[in-house]
């Protein structure tokens, strides 16, 4: 896969974002081998990171960012009022309906990849991305900070798995496919969002010292 040019260097143009969520996400069909290997390791993960971050949260409306396959979604549905499961694949979208059935709290949405359009303003109390941004180009990552200023409520909060990366500039050719993104550089951009950081764990993955990050945000 070829990295796309950009159609107006310089400009965070809707095409160019288009550009960058396609080379990101067009990699990540239902058959993709990773997702079964990932959810056969993921329960340690969820107790031992995710959840200490989702203490306090509240689940009335939880939104599922580039759900994948579902592993997410299938330990948030258990705590969630209402479940939002949001691909940029509608493979993957197709496939958490049949997973997931006719469960009245469920919805979803094939997206764009880089917006959030059909979540309606400040309705969502909890906005979740574990394994997915980690790959998201820098301009795809801050077009959804602007997006979760809009969506989340009022005292509503987002937990976001970011990369920590920027020896490299290509995802593809990282270490884990991590983007071009670190710690300070994301809190950056969620305060220009007008987002407030509670958190920040840096933290190793796949044996890569501090490659990741996760960040805890919220709406004042």
């Amino acid at each position: 896969m070829s990295r796309p040019a950009d159609p107006r260097p310089g400009l965070v143009t809707e095409a160019r974002l288009d550009a960058a969520a396609r080379y990101a996400g067009d990699l990540w069909l239902p058959e993709h081998p990773y997702f079964d290997a990932a959810e056969q390791v993921f329960e340690p993960l969820w107790t031992g990171l995710i959840l200490p971050f989702l203490e306090g949260a509240d689940f009335t409306c939880v939104l599922d960012l580039a759900t994948g396959r579902g592993r997410n979604a299938a330990k948030l549905l258990p705590l969630a009022q209402r479940l939002i499961l949001v691909d940029i694949r509608p493979e993957n979208i197709a496939f958490c309906r049949r997973r997931f059935g006719d469960d009245p709290r469920l919805s979803y949405i094939a997206n764009s990849g880089y917006d959030l359009h059909g979540v309606p303003d400040a309705g969502i109390t909890l906005l979740y991305c574990f394994d997915a941004m980690v790959h998201f180009d820098s301009d795809v990552v801050r077009a959804y900070l602007a997006e979760a200023r809009r969506i989340l409520a009022p005292g509503g909060r987002a937990f976001l798995h970011h990369s920590n990366y920027t020896a490299g500039h290509d995802w593809l050719k990282a270490p884990h496919c991590r983007a071009f993104m670190s710690k300070d550089m994301f809190r950056h951009y969620a305060l220009k969002e007008g987002l407030q950081v509670l958190r920040q764990d840096v933290f190793d993955w796949g044996g890569v010292a501090g490659l990741d990050c996760a960040t805890l945000l919220a709406r004042e």
